[in-house]
């Protein structure tokens, strides 16, 4: 049952050089995620939830019960719901995941039959089906009763409700983890959509003061995520024919282009800054809201006005501000562990200078040896990131040595 993900991870952003170009103007880094992160960035779920693993004779002894109490009162009787769920989670922690799954879809059917499309008594069997396509790795199954949970609790649309954004947050970032391994050509309707989807509700979110305090980041730094895929994923467009025709080898010619999406990668910038800022006035005094806005402009080569948000930031967090750190730190970008191979641990030991660019990197491998290296894709990926410097005393920037525990993806 499991869907693991195929990650096509060598493969880098390919620049072309012609007569005519629109250049993206920031420094492309190769974010977190992509395909280094740090080792503790997400833990991933087992079976079983620390409680007593199941025998799998005791799960038969529920099922064949089950089946009896079935029928008995007959297939859509109200109470079979719970009794569904609860043999699902013993086979989910006797590790019978398709027995598991096949249960809670029961169990959503007969909620459904029950209480009505949109009856809030699917929500906890929906939550541990969610869960059990976690420790599966099911990303096709969880990405779809994401789906659902989020047209279940609303669709996005206010009054806004807890419940209803989390489903969003959850959806959202599960979707752009799926765009972070695959090639996007062809793609740019459905990066449009999501895009649009979700930039209209975070300017709702962070708009609504009954909810803006709590939520105005988690969609801001979800948006920000989509940004600065947005700027690593997208090839450099190409807008000259001469060029096209010199160059007639199908791998130096340019995408199949999406305009909108062009247009919307030309104005990146200003989006990021948009939206940042929109963070800062909700929560002015957030040492990460700060720092967000201010790595959207390092990343732009925007130092000036970076280092004088980056000070900002320091006062309000200090201690942060003593070492450098990769970018983007806010927010964080990486791909969602549960639904990848086994990661291999990678020590990382550099020095970043006050203008943020690394120098005397070195690797090493807790589980392999100081003398083994990484894969060349990674070493070239380290060397493309982008930093933020240390700051003495939150005034001036200053070169600082700096020790990474990443994992990268074989």
């Amino acid at each position: 049952m499991s869907a693991r993900f195929s990650l096509n991870l060598g493969k880098h952003l390919l620049v072309l050089l012609c007569l005519h170009v629109y250049v993206a103007s920031a420094d492309t880094p190769v974010p977190f995620g992509l395909p280094v992160q740090y080792r503790d960035s997400e833990p991933v779920l087992g079976f079983g939830g620390g409680r007593d693993v199941s025998d799998p004779a005791s799960v038969d002894q529920a099922q064949a019960r089950l089946e009896e109490t079935e029928q008995r009162l007959g297939p859509y009787h109200p109470s079979l719901a719970n009794e569904f769920v609860e043999v699902a989670q013993l086979a989910m922690e006797a590790g019978d995941a398709s027995l598991a799954a096949s249960l809670y879809d029961v169990a959503l059917h007969n909620a459904r039959v029950n209480n009505g499309l949109y009856g809030d008594q699917q929500l906890p069997i929906l939550r541990g089906l969610m869960d059990l396509y976690l420790v599966t790795g099911d990303r096709e199954g969880f990405e779809a009763r994401a789906a659902y949970q989020f047209r279940l609790l609303g669709s996005g649309l206010p009054p806004f409700e807890d419940g209803e954004l989390r489903a969003a947050v959850e959806l959202f970032d599960v979707s752009l983890d799926a765009l972070m391994g695959v090639s996007w050509e062809g793609r740019g309707g459905e990066l449009l959509a999501l895009h649009n989807r979700f930039e209209s509700m975070a300017e709702a979110v962070c708009a609504d003061v009954s909810v803006n305090l709590a939520w105005c980041e988690p969609f801001t730094f979800s948006l920000g995520r989509f940004y600065y895929l947005l700027e690593h994923k997208l090839d450099v467009f190409v807008d000259d024919p001469r060029f096209e025709r010199t160059f007639s080898d199908p791998t130096w010619q340019s995408l199949d282009r999406e305009p909108r999406l062009e247009a919307l990668q030309r104005r990146l910038f200003k989006e990021g800054e948009t939206v940042f800022e929109r963070l800062l006035e909700v929560t002015p005094d957030s040492s990460e809201a700060l720092s967000a806005l201010a790595d959207w402009h390092w990343f732009y080569r925007k130092r000036d006005a970076a280092t004088s948000l980056y000070r900002r930031a320091c006062r309000l967090s200090p201690g942060r501000f003593t070492q450098a750190a990769p970018l983007p730190e806010y927010p964080r970008l990486a791909f969602k562990r549960a639904f990848q191979e086994p990661v291999i641990p990678l020590d990382v030991s550099l020095t970043v200078t006050e203008i943020g660019k690394p120098v005397d990197i070195n690797f090493s491998s807790p589980t392999a040896g100081a003398d083994s290296h990484p894969p060349r894709r990674v070493r070239r990926a380290m060397l493309g990131m982008v930093y933020r410097p240390a700051f003495m005393a939150c005034s001036e920037p200053v070169k600082r040595d700096l020790k990474l525990e990443l994992a990268y993806i074989d």
